[in-house]
């Protein structure tokens, strides 16, 4: 028996199989992605090739889960909103996003190798947006949100007159240089080296009142991310899916 993950998001959905066998900090033993550009995509036609009889399937996400649960049909659902064991201190759980959720329970749950969960983190998840979530012995504190890499490129070639749009791999951007010698290194140094400041320096700040604060980062622009002044600091491009799996194996084991 396996347990497949489905998480729907804005634009993107990802399909990932976790042993009925795995451990909290067992990385998924595949995972497939696909954009969606309609309801249901062509390739997710496909996923459902993969289910057996006697596996689980969870589908989750902030997107429109309703044509995902009719063709699904999961054993468990979560929707935005839903009472979730997490402990947070944030006003409106309820208003929390499920990947938000499922990053801090993935860290709480201790399924990042050699990160302490009773320690102090902040968990970084670098995409469209930049979430950064502080998870204190396992309890979720609050966090922020701020426009993601591509985003602010995006918006400061759409709200000013002259600035170009730059369509560069993010990973070409780690080595232009900090101080820009034209328009195109301005951007890039004002959106991706201007954003490891700006963590680098909410860890600095925050390390003055949790001096044993680390970070870990997940994300798609996560890998490109160095933060060499920050320590201790790990990378887990599954967290928020292994924070999934986690919540549905609590889910099951205690309703």
């Amino acid at each position: 028996m396996s347990t497949w993950i489905l998480e729907v998001g804005n634009s993107r959905a990802k399909w990932a199989k976790f042993s009925a066998k795995a451990s909290p900090t067992d990385d998924p033993l595949s995972v497939q992605a696909c954009d969606i550009q309609e309801k249901l995509p062509d390739m997710a036609q496909t996923w459902l090739k993969d289910i057996a009889p006697e596996d689980q399937v969870l589908v989750t996400g902030s997107g429109d889960l309703a044509p995902w649960v009719e063709a699904f049909h999961p054993t468990k659902v979560l929707r935005p909103g839903d009472a979730l064991p997490l402990s947070t201190e944030v006003n409106e759980p309820g208003k929390l996003g499920l990947d938000r959720i499922a990053n801090a329970w993935a860290v709480a749950s201790g399924t990042v190798p050699g990160a302490d969960p009773t320690q102090a983190w902040l968990v970084v998840d670098a995409g469209t947006c930049v979430t950064v979530d502080m998870v204190c012995g396992g309890r979720h504190m609050g966090g922020s949100i701020s426009p993601g890499i591509q985003m602010r490129l995006l918006v400061m070639h759409e709200h000013t007159y002259a600035l170009p749009w730059i369509q560069i791999p993010v990973s070409d951007m780690r080595s232009m240089p900090i101080v820009g010698a034209n328009t195109e290194e301005a951007m890039v140094s004002g959106a991706f080296h201007s954003l490891e400041a700006e963590l680098t320096g909410t860890w600095m700040r925050l390390k003055e009142e949790f001096p044993n604060l680390g970070i870990i980062l997940t994300g798609g622009d996560a890998q490109h991310l160095q933060l060499r002044a920050v320590s201790p600091r790990f990378a887990d491009a599954n967290l928020t899916l292994k924070g999934h799996h986690a919540l549905h194996k609590h889910l099951n084991e205690t309703q």
